[in-house]
C-alpha cells in the first residue's frame, strides 16, 4: 500500500460498523486490552487495520475522537518499538527491515491523518451549524475535539517528519499543507495559544498548538539530511524545549527569518527577495532561540535543560548555530555532469593514502617508549558503533581502506551530487571526512559527506562538499599525563585565496580537541606547540581548526614540512608512473 496519497484527501466514510469489535468505546477498550504487545508484528497489523476502520467509520466525529483516544497510548507504544529498527541500520536496508519500516510509516501517517480529518470535520460542523442554546454542550464538545485533534495531529506530523529524517527520506504529498491548515484554523478561531494541558489535565512538553507547529518547523529548518540519526534524536528531544522560543507571527518584523505560504505544500523558506513566488501569511522568528544558544556557550552547564545536557554535542551545536546565523540560500549553481568519482572514508584512511600507503605508526618517527593509536583502534575509536574484535582488526583495516567508484549526477563550484548503490560501508555517514579523486591519476582532495537522501529503490543520493585541494598528513598530541603521549592522525590544510596563503588543521572529532587549547603538532621529527583558535567546521567525525604557532620563529618548520611533502608526493607519483 502506498503512503504517497494519504494527505491528499479526507478518508472516505464507508463503514457502517467495526469488524473487529463492537462499535463502541467499551467494545474497543476490551479489544485493546486483549492485544498481545509481545507479538509486535501481528499486533501492529491489527492496530493498523483498526486505525483504518475507525478513520472510515460512518459515525459522529465525537465518537471517532473517543475511539482514537482509546487507541492512542497503544499506538504510541507499538510505534516506539518499531522505530528502534530505524537506528544503527545500513542506509540501504534489508527486505525484512523494509517491511517493518513501511508498516511504521503507514501507521504514523494514518495516525496523524485521522486527527487531521477529525479537526477539519469538527471545524466544518462548527462553521455550518447554528447551535441553539440547548446544544451548548454539543458545541463545546466539538470545539474541544477540534482543538485537541489539531494539537495531536501536529504532534504526530512532527514524529512523522522525525521518522522520515531518520530514513533520509522526503515528506509525503500534502503533509506540509495539512500542518499549515491546522495552524491557520487555530489562529482564525482563537485557540492557537490555548493551554492544552489545562484542558486535558495532562503534562505534555508542548502546551499549545503554536508550540507544536513550531517544533515541526524546527525539525525542518535544522536540515536533518545533514546530521546523523543519533543527532536527529537529540535534535527532536531538544526541539521540545526550543519550540517555546520560536515566534510564529501573522505580520513581518525585522526578525522574520523564515516565511510560510499556507497555501503551498512546502515547509518554511528563508525570507529573501528570491522567495517572491511565495505569498507569506506566517512569519517566523528564531532570534530568541539563537540568543538562548549563544548564552549556553557563555554560562555554566547548570543553565542547560536536561535534554540539552544529554544531547547537545559540540557538532550538533555547531550545525544548529551555523544554520541560524548564516544564509541558507544555495551559493553555487549545479551543473549536469556525468563522470565516475573515486572516494574513501574517514580521517584515518585519508592519512594512510596521503602518506603513500604507510600505516600511521610508520609515519611517526618516535622513540619506542611513546604510545600511539594503531590505525584500526583509531578507526574504531572514531566510530564506536563498529565492533572491534582483536582477530578482525586487520580485516577491518582492509575494509576501511577500500576506495569506491561512484556515479556523479551533477557538480557545483564546491562539490558533487553522487548516486550510491549497493552496500554502504560503516563510515558512510553525514559529517564523515572523505578523500575524492576524479581519476586514478589525479590528486586526492579532502571533503565531507554533507547530506544523504533516499533516492530510488535501493539507492542513495549524497552531497559531497570539497573542503581542501592541498592536504598534508601529520599527527597531533594532547598531553594527558607526564608519561604517555597519545598521537593521532591529523591533516594540514593549505588554502590560497587572493594570493593569501593560510594553513589550518583537521583533527578527529573526539572531545579532547576544543577551541582555545594548546596541543602538540608533530611534523616529521619536529614537535611544535600550537594554539587552536577557532573551529571552521565541527562534525561527529572531525574538526577543522584555525590555529596559530606559539612560537612564530617556527613558521619555517611548517613551510619546510609542506614543501618536503609536495616534493615527496611528486617523486612518488613519478615512481608509480614508471612501475
Amino acid at each position: 500500500m502506498s503512503t504517497s496519497d494519504i494527505f491528499q484527501a479526507p478518508s472516505e466514510l464507508k463503514l457502517e460498523k467495526l469488524s473487529f469489535c463492537p462499535t463502541s468505546t467499551k467494545g474497543l477498550q476490551e479489544w485493546v486490552a486483549s492485544l498481545s504487545i509481545l507479538q509486535l508484528g501481528s499486533s501492529s497489523k491489527e492496530l493498523f487495520n483498526a486505525l483504518l476502520e475507525i478513520s472510515e467509520l460512518k459515525c459522529p466525529e465525537m465518537l471517532r475522537f473517543d475511539l482514537i483516544q482509546i487507541l492512542h497510548p497503544t499506538l504510541d507504544n507499538v510505534l516506539g518499538s518499531l522505530e528502534k529498527h530505524f537506528f544503527n541500520q545500513s542506509l540501504i536496508t534489508t527486505d525484512r527491515n523494509d517491511q517493518i519500516i513501511e508498516l511504521a510509516m503507514l501507521l504514523r501517517s494514518h495516525f496523524a491523518k485521522i486527527y487531521v480529518d477529525i479537526s477539519k470535520r469538527c471545524n466544518t460542523q462548527l462553521s455550518l451549524h447554528k447551535f441553539s442554546i440547548f446544544a451548548f454542550n454539543q458545541k463545546k464538545s466539538l470545539q474541544t475535539a477540534r482543538m485537541v485533534s489539531s494539537y495531536y495531529a501536529l504532534q504526530q506530523l512532527s514524529l512523522l517528519v522525525y521518522q522520515q529524517h531518520l530514513l533520509y527520506s522526503t515528506p509525503l504529498f500534502g503533509q506540509w499543507l495539512a500542518a499549515h491548515q491546522l495552524l491557520e484554523c487555530a489562529i482564525k478561531n482563537n485557540f492557537s495559544n490555548t493551554n492544552i494541558n489545562q484542558i486535558l489535565e495532562t503534562q505534555h512538553a508542548l502546551q499549545t498548538i503554536t508550540q507544536a507547529y513550531s517544533q515541526l518547523i524546527l525539525l525542518d529548518i535544522f536540515n536533518t539530511h545533514q546530521i546523523r540519526p543519533s543527532e536527529m534524536q537529540g535534535l527532536y528531544l531538544c526541539s521540545l524545549d526550543w519550540a517555546k522560543l520560536v515566534h510564529v507571527l501573522a505580520k513581518e518584523t525585522t526578525l522574520s527569518r523564515y516565511i510560510v505560504d499556507i497555501n503551498k505544500d512546502h515547509p518554511p523558506v528563508f525570507n529573501t527577495d528570491q522567495a517572491s513566488l511565495y505569498k507569506p501569511t506566517i512569519y517566523i522568528s528564531t532570534q530568541n532561540l539563537l540568543d538562548h544558544l549563544s548564552e549556553i556557550q557563555t554560562k555554566k552547564t547548570g543553565y542547560l535543560s536536561k535534554n540539552e545536557k544529554l544531547f547537545l554535542t559540540p557538532s550538533l551545536y555547531f550545525h544548529i548555530h551555523n544554520l541560524l546565523t548564516t544564509s541558507t540560500e544555495r551559493l553555487h549553481e549545479r551543473y549536469e555532469y556525468s563522470a565516475q568519482l573515486y572516494i574513501c572514508f574517514s580521517l584515518a584512511v585519508a592519512h594512510f593514502y596521503l602518506s603513500q600507503g604507510k600505516n600511521f605508526h610508520e609515519t611517526l618517527d618516535l622513540d619506542n617508549n611513546y604510545q600511539f593509536q594503531t590505525e584500526s583502534t583509531f578507526i574504531n575509536s572514531m566510530n564506536s558503533s563498529v565492533p572491534l574484535e582483536v582477530n578482525s582488526a586487520k580485516l577491518l583495516d582492509r575494509e576501511a581502506k577500500q576506495t569506491y567508484s561512484v556515479e556523479v549526477l551533477d557538480i557545483s563550484l564546491n562539490g558533487y551530487r553522487i548516486k550510491w548503490t549497493g552496500t554502504t560501508p560503516a563510515h558512510l555517514k553525514t559529517g564523515e571526512f572523505i578523500l575524492i579523486q576524479e581519476s586514478t591519476n589525479s590528486p586526492w582532495r579532502g571533503g565531507v559527506v554533507r547530506w544523504i537522501k533516499q533516492s530510488t529503490e535501493k539507492s542513495l543520493e549524497l552531497g559531497l562538499e570539497v573542503l581542501a585541494q592541498d592536504l598534508f598528513p601529520c599527527s597531533v598530541m594532547v598531553k594527558t599525563d607526564r608519561h604517555s603521549n597519545n598521537y593521532q592522525p591529523a591533516l594540514l590544510v593549505k588554502t590560497s585565496l587572493q594570493e593569501k596563503i593560510t594553513i589550518s588543521l583537521i583533527v578527529s572529532g573526539s572531545h579532547i580537541f576544543r577551541e582555545k587549547q594548546t596541543i602538540h603538532l608533530r611534523l616529521g621529527k619536529e614537535d611544535i606547540k600550537i594554539y587552536l583558535i577557532k573551529a571552521k567546521l565541527i562534525t561527529q567525525s572531525f574538526i577543522h581548526f584555525e590555529f596559530e604557532l606559539l612560537n612564530d620563529q617556527q613558521e619555517h618548520l611548517v613551510n619546510d614540512f609542506i614543501h618536503k611533502q609536495i616534493n615527496e608526493s611528486k617523486n612518488y607519483d613519478l615512481w608509480e608512473a614508471l612501475k
